[in-house]
């Protein structure tokens, strides 16, 4: 969608200029922008060969120059899932995201250019990190059915370590989440609970103090610590 939006900007550009030259012809005044752009696709004008010809020309140049810059994504990438800066718990994911990039690399290069349109200040590594775990998504039922883990080292030293669901969504570290969430708001309930007692209503306490008791905030704090650990080391990103 950007190549063919570029494109298309391009052309009314040109389509713009092309107007403003005609009009101070005395054969063409007095007519209206779209009846000049008309004449000019209908090859009407008498100065509309040499303007038709730059128009293609220059059109031509613009869809060259986004196919460049698409390759260049394309290239980036396979380079980058070929470096040790990609690791994977499958070995066989990395080639079925190679197929699915080359299929379609400038729907993969939209990807990119969407993540870098949202987050101007994103490295390129990290836009093309996440357009990677995208393009994963949107294709989840070309790789296996059980679930996987994907990790990208960045050039700034960060690293990102993304659990892509099994066929029916589920993963470790949504499950591992999902307990972190429930542990944190007991966790929270209990402490409104304590922070707005007198102390008089010793039974209010004592609830609270079973909810961060059973809550297992800090456990579960700590599972999902240990996880993203296991695969940071796993993957060599350490150090």
């Amino acid at each position: 969608m950007t190549a063919i939006s570029s494109a298309n900007n391009a052309a009314l550009l040109i389509l713009q200029q092309t107007n403003a030259f005609l009009l101070p012809n005395k054969q063409q005044a007095g007519k209206s922008a779209a009846d000049t752009i008309a004449a000019i696709a209908n090859g009407v004008s008498s100065q509309t060969s040499a303007v038709k010809t730059q128009a293609s020309s220059t059109i031509n140049s613009a869809l060259l120059d986004v196919k460049e810059s698409n390759d260049g994504i394309v290239s980036s990438a396979l380079d980058f899932l070929d470096s040790d800066n990609f690791k994977t718990s499958d070995a066989g994911v990395t080639d079925v995201i190679k197929k699915l990039i080359n299929d379609d690399g400038d729907k993969f290069a939209s990807l990119v250019k969407a993540e870098k349109a949202k987050n101007p200040s994103i490295s390129g590594d990290n836009a093309m990190a996440n357009a990677i775990q995208r393009l994963i998504r949107d294709n989840r039922s070309k790789f296996g059915d059980g679930e996987f883990v994907i990790g990208f080292k960045l050039r700034s030293g960060g690293g990102i370590i993304s659990n892509i669901e099994d066929k029916n969504g589920n993963s470790t570290s949504n499950t591992l989440t999902a307990a972190l969430q429930a542990a944190h708001s007991s966790f929270i309930e209990a402490a409104k609970i304590i922070n707005s007692s007198d102390g008089s209503n010793t039974e209010s306490l004592k609830t609270a103090s079973a909810m961060l008791t059973s809550s297992n905030f800090g456990k579960a704090t700590k599972d999902v610590g240990a996880w993203i650990d296991k695969w940071l080391n796993a993957f060599g990103f350490r150090g």
